[in-house]
């Protein structure tokens, strides 16, 4: 009895340590767009349901562009809906530029400018979620312009802990001048908590190679290029407060940044991202093969230090690696996992019957993509290839690049590189079970494992829930993943 006893603790104590978990799905009834153009996403998930917002996407439309929000409760069936419009300027409705979700509201970023008003201007809108409310409009940032051809532009940059925002206005393109910026800081209460006025050392000019972001303190950071598509590139860093402007240089030779993130790691700011060393290729305008990388940086902003910079190695097939957009950043306790992936837009005229026609078709690219594991210091622990890649023609685009998740110990990615909704593991030692979700689509009785959205993926927070959307041909569905 004392014998069997040990052996069954013991196999207890195995089965626990190494115990997998099985991941199972339930899916809603289906339901259709109203349009291709429809883009919808997941917020608010908990274990009582979640909303989704949906909109016309890259859609033209002066009068009205109209947000949905819809309610479902834990099995998935609709509650109620609140639609409202974007605000206006004259008759003309603003252009959604971001969306930010808080802990119970969302905040609708929108900017419109008008001629006739001669105005460029940045909206917020408020939606509660606990009253079901929409606010009034609140005006962020507004310049004046006189034509449309010189009507500067704005840039949003939010923090990692979404407590702050910037608003930075690229001022309206004057002859043989120097660059002007208008920059506002608010909190995610919408209280504005300082503006800034600067002219910088470059020429002013119609369009520039820069990206802006803002930590968790409220320090904005501008990454100035120049020369971009020439070996001769370089980086500025130039960085505001509300009270002065700051420009270090950034590049140095063999390191050129290229797409980065700022991240909060432990309380220090950093960048992290993909740089071109500027030897070997000189970057291409609108290439079709994509712009050169060749590796994975980490640049420590409280010590202007580049404390990380690693080159491909033969792991990876790095001669696809280019273009690569940042798909997220995930730091845990011990490490930094960066995803990247090769995403390039084309488009050619349609051909119907072996003959053109005047009708475009958008190509996208999704891959190859990369995982790049750094642990804090900067130091490299491994390059992960991850899918190769795959071309979709028009709004088939929904069903590209993929998501990822940190649960259970483990890297979890979302994605069809299988031609159906595909969920791998990495960098955990267990293999766990994904309950692929079959759907009956059609009257005809055959079931399928439909796509995933990728980008519909959301976690809820302490608990064992994920929701997605999945799609096959017309019909979509809303998906519950526990464990």
């Amino acid at each position: 009895m004392k014998r069997f006893l040990v052996t069954f603790i013991a196999c207890l104590f195995v089965s626990v340590g190494f115990a997998q978990h099985v991941f199972k799905t339930e899916k809603s009834a289906h339901f259709k767009k109203e349009s291709e153009k429809d883009t919808y996403k997941i917020v608010f998930p908990s274990p009582y349901g979640f909303m989704t917002l949906h909109h016309l996407d890259n859609v033209m439309m002066d009068n009205t562009i109209a947000m949905v929000l819809t309610k479902y409760d834990q099995s998935m069936k609709s509650i109620k809906s609140t639609t409202f419009n974007l605000p206006k300027l004259g008759l003309r409705a603003s252009e959604l530029r971001d969306v930010i979700e808080l802990e119970n509201q969302l905040i609708f970023l929108s900017s419109v400018m008008h001629k006739k008003k001669g105005k460029h201007q940045i909206n917020a809108q408020v939606y509660s979620e606990k009253d079901d409310t929409i606010s009034e409009n609140k005006l962020l940032a507004s310049f004046s312009i006189d034509s449309y051809s010189k009507s500067g532009f704005y840039q949003i940059a939010i923090s990692p802990d979404q407590t702050k925002i910037a608003v930075i206005a690229n001022m309206p393109y004057v002859k043989k001048t120097k660059e002007k910026v208008k920059i506002w800081m608010y909190d995610n209460q919408l209280n504005l908590l300082w503006k800034q006025d600067e002219t910088l050392n470059y020429k002013s000019e119609r369009a520039y190679q820069e990206s802006v972001f803002v930590d968790n303190y409220g320090v904005v950071f501008m990454n100035k290029t120049t020369n971009a598509f020439k070996k001769t590139r370089e980086n500025d860093l130039v960085s505001f407060n509300g009270n002065e402007v700051i420009t270090t240089n950034f590049s140095s030779p063999g390191f050129l940044p290229m797409e980065m993130k700022l991240i909060d790691v432990n309380g220090k700011s950093m960048f992290t991202g993909f740089f071109w060393n500027g030897k070997s290729t000189i970057i291409k305008i609108n290439s079709t093969e994509g712009n050169q990388n060749d590796g994975a940086f980490l640049y420590d902003l409280t010590k202007n230090k580049l404390i990380g910079i690693h080159n491909w190695d033969n792991s990876l097939n790095s001669k696809d690696l280019k273009s690569l957009q940042i798909v997220d950043v995930i730091v845990t306790p011990n490490d930094i996992f960066l995803f990247g992936e090769k995403q390039i837009t084309t488009s050619e005229f349609r051909k119907v019957d072996g003959n053109l026609t005047t009708d475009l078709d958008y190509i996208y690219t999704f891959g190859s993509s990369v995982i790049v594991n750094f642990n804090k210091e900067g130091t490299l622990k491994s390059f992960k290839p991850l899918f190769n890649s795959k071309k979709l023609i028009n709004f088939d685009k929904e069903k590209g690049s993929f998501s990822t998740l940190f649960l259970e110990k483990g890297l979890r990615v979302f994605s069809n590189h299988n031609d159906h909704i595909s969920f791998n593991t990495f960098f955990k030692d267990n293999e766990d079970t994904f309950n692929y979700p079959r759907v009956i689509p059609y009257d005809n009785g055959t079931s399928t494992i439909p796509f995933i959205l990728p980008k519909t993926v959301k976690l809820v927070k302490n608990y064992g829930i994920v929701y997605y959307i999945s799609r096959y041909r017309d019909r979509y569905w809303y998906n519950k993943m526990t464990w």
